[in-house]
């Protein structure tokens, strides 16, 4: 975060709550284009690596759902 809004100054502390709620909604919507943007990014990067290795992707979905599928099993198992 930038200085200024870690460390408020004297024309921040007499805004409105109109203003903090418009300060805060463009900081909000800021956010999440940038967050929009990086999971497009590896959503496209992840689509890349599949077409790429089909059979690596399989394996390694194939790992993870066994591996998941064991969790699940020993977790059931205790209760």
């Amino acid at each position: 975060m930038e200085y200024a809004q870690l460390n408020p100054t004297e024309t921040n502390i007499h805004r409105t709550p109109e203003e903090i709620k418009s300060a805060a909604r463009a900081t909000l919507d800021e956010t999440i284009a940038a967050v929009s943007e990086r999971s497009r990014q590896a959503a496209r990067y992840a689509d890349r690596r599949v077409q790429q290795n089909p059979w690596a992707s399989v394996g390694i979905g194939f790992g993870a759902g066994v591996m998941f599928g064991a969790l699940v099993t020993l977790l059931a198992r205790r209760a």
